[in-house]
């Protein structure tokens, strides 16, 4: 055999070994089973002695697998809270703050545009405005 012959043949070889061990991955579908609703994460300390288990945080999930609340703790405690609210196309359009008692903190709305968020606005729990924020974009020509 000559030396094109046998570079041709390895090739062909390393191309159907690689489709062998790729097509799964490519072929796999996440059924609606596998949709997340909600992740906890807990931590757990060893000291050496005793083991100390806490919830570090809460995360909810829409169907669109978008986040809609997350928790965060500390020392067991709540920290920060925020719920999300999305249009129908996905894009965050409201985020609402918590502070540790369960009262509304803040709130941030969005301006989206053609799918591009064009303002953010921040108001406090008496709806009195914070800050205003405008987003310019510039594209390639």
């Amino acid at each position: 055999m000559t030396t094109i012959r046998k570079n041709e043949l390895a090739f062909l070889f390393l191309v159907l070994l690689f489709s062998l061990c790729t097509s799964n991955i490519y072929s796999q579908e996440k059924s609606k089973d596998q949709k997340i609703k909600k992740l906890t994460v807990i931590e757990e300390k060893h000291d050496g002695k005793t083991v100390t288990t806490k919830k570090e945080s809460e995360t909810t999930y829409d169907n669109y697998g978008n986040i809609i609340e997350q928790i965060l703790y500390k020392g067991g405690e709540v920290d920060t809270h925020f719920k999300y609210e999305y249009d129908a196309d996905n894009n965050k359009i409201k985020e609402t703050e918590y502070d540790k008692k369960g009262a509304v903190y803040r709130i941030s709305e969005y301006k989206i545009q053609n799918g591009q968020r064009t303002e953010k606005t921040v108001y406090d729990s008496q709806k009195r405005l914070l800050l205003k924020k405008t987003y310019q974009y510039t594209y390639f020509q």
